[in-house]
């Protein structure tokens, strides 16, 4: 039984912070080296991690070695005893990693991102290539540009890329597949264990594993790609890259669907009951105002809106 993405990002958090202390304040031995190395190897989102926990370590320079290795002493073996020792060691060194660890406000793929989006946040930027990169909501990505090809690995969330004139091929990364853009304009979101990618322009190749044929999406198709199979699906609506303009367009969908994506742009539950979840909700809403979208919805339908917090609202039947 394959692990959970959100456990294998988690996991992989736990092995830089334990990569980097015994690197870090520990003199390695041989075996130890070959281990560290071989883990390094196995996956891009090693070295990734690997390289934003150098970043942080940097800081523990002037930390007396002493001092950090009687700190980590004293912790019992464990996920949250090793996150709290990175953090007791930042505070040790004058670092403030306080939001270490935090789901909702630091997710662990923010660390090892070039580029990332907090929850409710969408940002635009243009890359040394001259490709523009849009990042929707709660989103992380990493760039990494060689001699031989430029290199981006979406770590969360959702992208959409304009890619820019150059003679080195762009490739973009995602925990199912590799793609690989012609000329292109699209959009990859990662979405319940899978890659959904749509096409505006150009084609796209994906190749998923070793023993897999490539799969080559062309201009106005749209896809969602697992580690074992491609699913074309509908051809993509324009209205679904609204969210660049900060806006939710809603077109004859049910509640559920609604609340679910004006979710993405808030900390905390957004729900409804089951007996109104298939009603058919049509409008704009904007992403930045999730709160006044829903509020909208329960006014011109007559819905009942629970409040027990602002991190928990829910709608009811009159």
């Amino acid at each position: 039984m394959s692990t959970p993405l959100t456990e294998l990002q988690g996991k992989v958090v736990d092995e830089a912070i334990d990569w980097s202390v015994k690197m870090t304040f520990n003199t390695p031995d041989s075996a130890t080296q070959q281990a560290f190395e071989h883990w390094l190897a196995a996956s891009p989102v090693h070295r990734q991690a690997w390289q934003r926990m150098q970043s942080l370590s940097g800081h523990f320079a002037g930390l007396p070695k002493a001092v950090a290795l009687k700190t980590l002493s004293k912790l019992p073996e464990g996920r949250l005893q090793r996150r709290q020792a990175l953090k007791l060691l930042a505070v040790l060194a004058g670092v403030g990693v306080t939001t270490w660890g935090t789901r909702q406000y630091t997710p662990w793929q923010r660390l090892v991102a070039d580029y990332s989006t907090r929850i409710g946040e969408h940002r635009r930027w243009t890359l040394d290539d001259g490709s523009v990169l849009d990042l929707n909501t709660d989103s992380a990505i990493s760039v990494d540009f060689a001699a031989d090809q430029r290199l981006l690995t979406l770590l969360r969330g959702e992208v959409a890329l304009e890619c820019g004139a150059d003679q080195r091929p762009l490739r973009l990364q995602t925990p199912e597949c590799l793609l690989e853009a012609f000329a292109t304009r699209f959009e990859v979101r990662l979405q319940d264990g899978a890659t959904c990618l749509s096409v505006a322009d150009g084609a796209v190749r994906v190749s998923r594993s070793a023993s897999a044929e490539p799969l080559t999406v062309q201009q106005g198709e749209r896809w969602r790609i697992t580690a074992t199979q491609a699913l074309r699906l509908p051809p993509p609506d324009p209205q679904q890259s609204a969210w660049r303009d900060g806006m939710f367009i809603a077109r004859d969908l049910p509640l559920g669907d609604v609340l679910k994506e004006l979710g993405r742009y808030r900390v905390g539950y957004l729900g409804c009951d089951p007996q109104i979840a298939q009603m058919i909700i049509s409008g704009n809403f904007s992403t930045d105002r999730p709160e006044q979208a829903v509020e909208l919805i329960a006014d011109s339908h007559r819905l009942q809106l629970h409040r027990l917090t602002r991190y928990w609202v829910r709608l009811a039947p009159a």
